[in-house]
């Protein structure tokens, strides 16, 4: 009870540390509400960006749709409550997994530990839902490194997996990465492990999102999405070696070499396991998360005092969870408004249908969501705009070479932006500009 206790602590106070809601919330639960009202995307001209050269598909389109109907029945809060849900979804997962290997004490620290590893992802987005999936997926998967045996569930997984996030590669990444450990596996090994039915699920949960209705393209989207923001996209690119995740995730595969070398045994299996967390981890930002989950069953095999789990032991765990639930400031009391003050909101609505606006990425989800008149040049999704159309338009916010020609060329009459940005130092000195509102670090500037 005091360790999940101290989990539901640190989850809190975590939480509590977010003070706005997920940049990226208005834009899905906008994409969510277009899929409702059946809109489909995969098609040019883009109905949310002017510049948008590439069509858009949509990978996450369960989760965006979800979302959108919780927002519709219980707002900001609503969600706020999904993802405390998803958040004691994953711990429990996360322990469940170690307890394969661990006693019950024990994995419930080592999913604490992963856990607060895994926190730059507990945003109100599809991408936290991917995360949960992919503990389950992982999960199911360790089963079979127990006992050699395929999951047949992980086939429902995947697919659902592939239509929340398209993080859902990594489940086959971890299929992968499962059997080869059985195959590096010295002692304990499961015999006799079922090779030709494994090899069928890991070739089953590749395939099984082309069922959706994305068809073929869900299995190369995911992939297009990735290296189109990379070059763009701070939480694609790697972290700063000093970022305290990374340097958690790191810890915990230094303490499972440690142990190994303690106890003088080659378990090839966990190496495997925390060495690919490790890489994750420090590939991008994004992937910590996941590399927080492959270091934490790798850990727990090093404590192998595990036995069958007895039913009493999730009591504790269901009771502190309850109790997380009812936390100020994770549930109720958490961050619902939009980033733009009142008085820049109001003057954004009396935008004439249709007016081309530059908006800060940081606002153009909100912008799109709360204010679908506005005709937005560029929003976040990094994958719809080719690579020379993104160069010319970071030019432009740089005001750089023929930055006011640019505007010109597309007819801007908006632009939205943070007091102090080069957009709004330039504009300053522009003829035919004016400040139409601004309030805090927002300013809206308008043409005439």
């Amino acid at each position: 009870m005091i360790a999940w206790g101290v989990c539901a602590v640190l989850a809190g106070l975590l939480l509590r540390l977010r003070t706005a809601p997920d940049v990226d919330l208005w834009l899905h639960l906008r994409i969510g509400r277009s899929l409702r009202d059946g809109e489909w995307f995969g098609t040019l001209p883009d109905p949310l960006s002017a510049l948008a050269d590439r069509p858009y598909v949509p990978t996450q389109w369960l989760a965006q749709v979800g979302m959108s109907v919780v927002d519709d029945v219980a707002g900001v809060t609503g969600l706020h409550a999904v993802r405390a849900l998803l958040l004691v979804a994953l711990a429990a997962l996360l322990a469940a997994t170690a307890r394969r290997w661990a006693g019950p004490l024990a994995a419930v620290v080592v999913a604490t530990a992963a856990l607060v590893a895994t926190s730059a992802a507990w945003g109100e987005r599809p991408q936290l839902l991917g995360l949960v999936l992919a503990a389950w997926s992982l999960h199911l998967w360790a089963g079979t490194l127990v006992d050699g045996r395929p999951r047949w569930s992980l086939l429902a997984v995947a697919w659902l997996w592939s239509a929340v996030h398209g993080s859902w590669p990594l489940g086959v990444g971890f299929g992968v990465l499962v059997l080869l450990a059985l195959a590096l596996a010295l002692a304990p090994r499961p015999a006799p492990v079922q090779w030709g039915r494994l090899v069928v699920l890991l070739a089953g949960t590749a395939l099984v999102p082309v069922l959706g209705p994305l068809g073929p393209r869900a299995l190369v989207e995911p992939f297009a999405v990735g290296m189109a923001a990379r070059s763009t996209v701070n939480e694609w690119k790697p972290p700063a070696p000093g970022n305290p995740l990374l340097l958690l995730v790191l810890l915990l595969a230094l303490v499972v070499l440690v142990r190994l070398v303690r106890a003088r045994r080659l378990d090839l299996p966990s190496l495997l396991l925390a060495g690919a967390g490790v890489v994750l981890a420090a590939s991008s930002v994004r992937t910590i998360a996941v590399g927080a989950l492959l270091v934490a069953p790798a850990l727990a095999r090093t404590l192998r005092a595990g036995a069958a789990p007895a039913r009493r032991e999730r009591l504790p765990g269901l009771v502190v969870a309850g109790v997380f639930l009812l936390v100020p400031g994770v549930v109720l009391g958490g961050p619902e408004a939009g980033p733009l003050p009142r008085t820049v909101g109001a003057a954004v609505e009396r935008l004439p249908a249709g007016t081309p606006t530059v908006v800060d990425a940081y606002a153009s989800g909100w912008v799109l969501w709360a204010h679908p008149q506005v005709r937005v040049l560029r929003d976040l999704r990094a994958e719809v705009y080719s690579p020379a159309t993104a160069a010319a338009y970071e030019t432009f916010s740089a005001t750089g070479p023929g930055w006011e020609a640019y505007a010109d060329e597309h007819g801007v009459d908006a632009v939205l932006t943070r007091v102090g940005e080069p957009l709004d130092r330039g504009l300053s000195g522009a003829a035919g500009w004016s400040r139409a509102a601004g309030e805090g670090e927002w300013v809206l500037w308008r043409r005439g």
